[in-house]
């Protein structure tokens, strides 16, 4: 009967030492995507014309600001969000001047794949929170090349 005992303390002790002796490997995250710089491309929408477009971007770690501004339509406006290790998710803010005058304003909440070297981003709901006599873009596909 002893010899059983001590046996199974035996086990017991071994199985709680295995189980403390192994700690578990780190979690490495991915590194993050840069994508600060110069960036050209398209703005296009299911209700407007398709528009080219220019973004500066700064970074400082994963949080994005920027500016940006087309140069076939009279839209410009703020870029902010943040990336991770392929994709970003944030905000621009559109102001633009309608044919008569008006100025129209907006913001459209964007996300999709971040590259270091191209970025297609998206925004179904398009520009929202705005006023313009004509209608805001809807349907919003972005698609930029780093120069």
């Amino acid at each position: 009967m002893l010899r059983g005992a001590l046996v199974a303390a035996a086990i017991v002790s071994l199985s709680a030492c295995a189980g403390s002796s192994t700690s578990p490997s780190p979690v490495t995250s991915g590194t993050i995507t840069n994508i600060a710089g110069t960036w050209t491309g398209t703005i296009a929408s299911s209700n407007n014309q398709t528009m080219q477009f220019r973004m500066v971007l700064t970074q400082s770690s994963s949080a994005i600001t920027g500016t940006w501004d087309s140069s076939s339509v009279s839209w410009s406006g703020q870029i902010t969000g943040s990336v991770d290790t392929g994709s970003f998710a944030g905000q621009m803010t559109f102001s633009g001047t309608a044919a008569d005058s008006t100025v129209c304003t907006g913001n459209a909440a964007v996300t999709g794949p971040a590259g270091q070297s191209s970025m297609s981003w998206t925004s179904n709901a398009g520009v929202v929170g705005g006023a313009c006599p004509a209608p805001l873009p809807i349907a919003l596909k972005i698609d930029v090349q780093k120069q």
